[in-house]
């Protein structure tokens, strides 16, 4: 099962390392040179060093406050929907990890406002100068944890190649509530990855690694707390998760940006 594994894997480990190698010699030899404030600098330098970046108060706390409020409005019917405009919720329920959690796909569709942030131009030139190339959004997410949902998944990647998430805090975000995690630094245990990517994960997700998996690596967990209306920008190749939710529920918005050209990407569908 092992051999085989690896035969069937090897292709698309070897684009990665391809594409890898390829981004590395380009940001080597024709970096971009942006036009970065000194917060966007200091962003990029903790994504390099840390693999994540914190901007406190990025949003004012009542605005993002606000905006749950409105967002949550929208589970009311405890149901999976499809709106009109191409905006779509998805209740993840009677799951083996993560359930209770709730999802609303495209939500600036229904709250147009939200565009902003979705295309924010001081985020996409942190990523892009970070990446060495522009990336854009594929889809923003209002997803909500439930109070009860302590089967969280444990430490994952979303991918085995280069992506980047947005997250912004819609609630006071503490021990008690699963704040992102992340292993520091781990955006540059390529081995480790490598070696996942390979063997696979018979019966489970090829994306998830178990505390084994992780044991050089555990001692770097860092839990990000912070206010309604903090960002956390990400290189999700590094191991992260959401802590459990311990004594109450959690919302967040969730930009992901992964595609070379505008466009959508419509998950869980």
């Amino acid at each position: 099962m092992t051999l085989r594994s690896v035969v069937k894997n090897v292709p698309s480990a070897m684009r990665i390392i391809r594409d890898d190698v390829d981004g590395y010699a380009r940001r080597l030899l024709r970096p971009l040179s942006l036009d970065l404030t000194g917060d966007e600098r200091r962003c990029v330098a903790d994504l390099h060093r840390n693999g994540f970046a914190v901007v406190h108060g990025y949003w004012p706390r009542e605005k993002a406050l606000q905006l749950r409020d409105r967002l949550e409005g929208f589970l009311a019917d405890n149901r999976d929907r499809e709106f009109d405009n191409g905006a779509y919720l998805r209740f993840w329920d009677h799951r083996g990890y993560d359930e209770g959690v709730r999802r609303l796909y495209h939500v600036e569709r229904l709250v147009p406002e939200l565009q902003g942030f979705r295309n924010d131009p001081s985020v996409l030139r942190v990523f892009a100068q970070y990446c060495g190339r522009p990336y854009h959004s594929g889809v923003l997410v209002f997803q909500h944890n439930i109070r009860s949902n302590a089967n969280t998944r444990y430490y994952h990647v979303d991918w085995f190649a280069q992506q980047c998430k947005a997250f912004v805090y819609l609630d006071d975000v503490d021990e008690g509530n699963g704040p992102f995690t992340y292993l520091r630094g781990t955006h540059r245990s390529w081995f480790l990855r490598l070696k996942k990517q390979l063997l696979g994960d018979a019966g489970g997700s090829p994306t998830s690694f178990s505390e084994l998996d992780l044991k050089s690596v555990l001692a770097r967990e860092v839990r990000v707390c912070g206010p309604a209306g903090t960002l956390i920008l990400a290189d999700v190749r590094g191991f992260h998760r959401g802590s459990p939710q311990i004594d109450r529920s959690r919302s967040v918005l969730v930009n992901y940006i992964d595609l070379q050209s505008p466009g959508d990407l419509y998950l869980d569908r």
